[in-house]
């Protein structure tokens, strides 16, 4: 091995790189397959985002959004503990929209 190294150092580096990088991304994807398998369709919490919430429900957050009267997200994303806050009402009435509007979407699909 050392003897390709000397003679193809620029190869056998490049060849490196690329199985490290293979690796990562191929970790990367079983992470996050395994983790959404475990959160497919999680029951809503005041810590969770539009998007997680979209994610975890296989559904578009910004038909969430619409669907839920929230505002479209602006900047950061906003937990339903935030949206709460600002409307100046209880979480779980915006947990409860939260939950209609996914209702609707998921009635809707074919």
């Amino acid at each position: 091995m050392r003897q390709l190294f000397r003679r193809h150092p620029y190869l056998v580096s490049a060849l490196a790189i690329a199985g490290a990088l293979t690796l990562f991304f191929a970790v990367r994807f079983v992470a996050g397959a395994i983790y959404w398998a475990a959160h497919h369709e999680e029951p809503i919490r005041p810590w969770m985002t539009v998007g997680y919430i979209g994610r975890s429900w296989d559904l578009n957050p910004r038909a969430i959004d619409k669907e839920a009267g929230f505002p479209p997200p602006q900047g950061h994303p906003r937990t339903l503990n935030d949206i709460a806050r600002e409307r100046g009402v209880p979480v779980e009435q915006i947990i409860e929209q939260a939950q209609q509007a996914i209702n609707r979407l998921k009635a809707q699909e074919p």
